[in-house]
């Protein structure tokens, strides 16, 4: 399957160095250095997820061991507004704990874009990976926080985000639900996408609001597409089961998408396999409580008649929590609560003798500065929604996890079948059990797709010419025993991966090779 939706054919692949040189009918490519038999199996171009946060662990797991293994050999990072660089004196603390809570205890040595992702390439990865620069890292080493910077600040702001497009990055990410990126307006962020079309690249959006105010999230996402004159990506669209939204909410939002396609916006989205996905725990804090920082914050929370206030004001973001479904809602990662890890708020609470709400407000405060390192994992969607998702035309799809291994403290650390099953899932649930998708069709979601979206020259598909990142499993044997109970399981079935040619994984092994490209732009 050769990543294009073609239906699938009988082949010989030939490779030479880090290039497929001859796709064939069997018995024509003659000899070779080593023969690999694939008879009854698919072989697809590698996966490339378009929405991936495994820039926050490459430092602790080179070998991208859980999205490797998966077939996926090529991932999207910086999204949600947040990436590793530009790095600042004022923004290093920030970094350092976003760091550590995924199993790196390292500062962050570098400052630049290029730095950074000179690091990355000098270390060597596993998998190819393609940068955004974050929105809100922007902000935070530009200084600003609150809802407008200054001049100084926006030209600051410029040149980080003009610096990061020079080294390579494909564009630009934002978060609108999280609290730096919340507090921006359109005119900045449509400022700095002008900046982004400086150089071709792409604006991706986790868009303010998924639930009752989804349609003015669409409309300010096309708004700041249109003024910065950039292709538009939305991060996994999609509307929370019992969140408030509008009749028809997420029917009507991408037909806003369609509609502003057809008067020219490149304009696109993605989406996720499971019911259930991965957010930040204190993204249901309003932007006043952060008003004195996070350490402010933390002491705001430990004030009884802030609480009070708060049990009234946190109506957002997962907003069935404050209808009172936390059994809905578990603590993914947090260094400062191990124990929790995995289990939801509502047990938790019960488990510490406490209401939610109080046991809510306690883990963040106890975090201090570190709050905006804890993360959730909700059980968020319906299974026609999914459906609904997955299968529009416009749709890419993602995972919006991160790489993860089975074993020391970044294991220890994720404690959710999403790092370790995601891709392996929309192929076993949503095209064998459920028939959502054709096998064709879900392969080029995740590969053809989402390459030419981004920009990714020469990848995505098995063609004469293209990098040789590639996949070999067999579909029947396609199986993945991660669960929330064991989360940390490589799948079955994924017989072997290549990676610029390079074979990394073989019969389910990890041979340690680190062939992959830190990809740029221009």
């Amino acid at each position: 399957m050769d990543g294009s939706g073609a239906p699938r054919r009988v082949a010989d692949v030939g490779i030479q160095g880090d290039r497929v040189v001859a796709v064939t009918p069997s018995g024509q490519l003659g000899a070779a250095h080593r023969d690999v038999d694939g008879a009854g199996k698919v072989l697809a171009p590698g996966f490339v997820d378009p929405h991936s946060h495994t820039d926050f662990t490459t430092l602790a797991n080179r070998d991208a061991q859980s999205t490797i293994r998966q077939g996926v050999t090529t991932e999207v990072v910086g999204n949600c507004g947040l990436s590793l660089a530009p790095v600042t004196d004022e923004s290093a603390p920030i970094v350092a704990l976003r760091l550590r809570s995924k199993g790196y205890d390292g500062p962050p040595t570098w400052r630049t874009f290029a730095d950074y992702l000179d690091m990355v390439r000098q270390g060597g990865i596993s998998q190819n990976l393609a940068h955004l620069v974050g929105h809100s890292t922007v902000r935070a080493a530009a200084g600003v926080t609150g809802r407008t910077p200054s001049d100084d600040q926006q030209r600051a702001m410029r040149a980080f985000v003009a610096e990061a497009m020079e080294a390579g990055a494909y564009g630009l990410s934002s978060g609108l639900e999280y609290d730096l990126g919340a507090l921006a307006g359109v005119e900045e962020l449509a400022d700095l996408a002008q900046v982004v079309a400086r150089y071709g690249g792409l604006y991706a959006s986790h868009i303010r609001n998924r639930d009752a105010a989804i349609l003015d999230a669409i409309d300010e996402f096309l708004t700041v597409a249109r003024i910065g004159n950039v292709p538009g990506q939305v991060s996994h669209l999609n509307v929370r089961h019992d969140s408030g939204a509008p009749d028809r909410g997420w029917e009507r939002a991408v037909q806003l998408l369609v509609d502003a396609r057809a008067q020219g916006l490149d304009v696109q989205a993605d989406t996720t396999p499971f019911p259930h996905g991965l957010g930040r725990m204190d993204g249901l804090l309003p932007s006043w409580v952060y008003a004195g920082g996070r350490a402010g914050a933390a002491q705001l929370l430990a004030d009884p008649s802030v609480r009070l206030r708060l049990r009234a004001d946190c109506d957002r973001y997962w907003r069935f929590l404050s209808k009172g479904q936390w059994h809905r809602a578990r603590m993914q990662n947090s260094l400062q609560f191990p124990e929790f890890n995995g289990r939801t708020i509502a047990e938790i609470a019960q488990a510490r003798g406490q209401d939610p709400w109080d046991a809510y407000f306690d883990m963040l405060a106890a975090a201090g500065e570190a709050m905006g390192q804890m993360s959730m994992v909700g059980d968020l969607f319906t299974e026609e929604h999914l459906a609904e998702m997955v299968s529009h035309p416009l749709f890419s799809l993602g995972n919006d996890a991160y790489s993860s291994t089975d074993t020391g403290p970044l294991s220890a650390l994720t404690q959710s079948p999403l790092p370790y099953n995601g891709h392996v899932y929309y192929l076993t649930h949503h095209v064998r059990e459920r028939g959502t998708l054709t096998l064709e069709e879900a392969v080029r979601k995740m590969s053809g797709m989402p390459a030419a979206r981004f920009g990714l020259r020469a990848r995505g598909l098995v063609r004469e010419g293209y990098f040789a990142d590639l996949v070999l499993f067999d579909f029947d044997r396609l199986n993945s025993r991660s669960t929330f109970a064991n989360p940390a399981v490589y799948p079955d079935g994924i017989d072997m991966v290549l990676v610029n040619g390079v074979v990394v994984v073989e019969n389910g092994t990890h041979l340690g090779h680190r062939p992959g490209h830190v990809l740029r732009h221009r």
